[in-house]
């Protein structure tokens, strides 16, 4: 009885090893395979600033999405959406994409606060934001803004994509 005891008890730190050499080899550091992609945003031909991108993966394409914002010119380059990633990773897997264009919650340029500084009590969520029904604001039309909707489509082939151009049309 004591030799079995001691069996299961060897084949359990056995495991255990085992377990831990699976763990460190299955988290590398090389991750998904990713596709260097930048591009330029435009809404009848004007580019358009501060503006969110997410490219949500169509079925078959691995992964989950990748995105990024607009700079002053309009232009971006995308960030894959990698899970448990903790550096941005550049790019995006090669497949098919809906590409989702939405207003950030607050401006993207807004520099924010060192809170803890004075001993007055400060606001938790102090970040200005706009009043998600002034359609004034937005510039965007709401056509692009979600996935089921939106008839912009992004191949990404397993070559760089070069210089993606996302043309949005106002609705008149």
């Amino acid at each position: 009885m004591k030799s079995l005891t001691k069996a299961f008890a060897v084949l359990v730190r056995l495991a255990s090893a085992l377990g831990v050499v699976l763990l460190v080899v299955g988290c590398g550091s090389e991750g998904p395979e990713l596709i260097p992609v930048k591009g330029t945003l435009t809404l009848d031909g004007t580019p358009l600033a501060s503006k969110n991108l997410y490219f949500s993966p169509e079925p078959g394409t691995p992964g989950l999405g990748a995105g990024g914002n607009t700079k002053p010119d309009g232009t971006f380059e995308l960030l894959a959406v990698v899970g448990g990633a903790v550096k941005d990773m550049k790019g995006a897997p090669p497949g098919s994409y809906r590409v989702v264009v939405s207003e950030p919650m607050f401006p993207i340029e807004t520099e924010l606060e060192i809170q803890g500084v004075s001993a007055e009590p400060e606001v938790a969520i102090g970040l200005p934001q706009r009043d998600p029904r002034d359609r004034a604001a937005q510039q965007i039309p709401s056509l692009y803004g979600n996935k089921d909707s939106t008839p912009l489509r992004v191949q990404i082939g397993p070559d760089p994509a070069g210089d993606v151009k996302l043309e949005l049309v106002s609705q008149r």
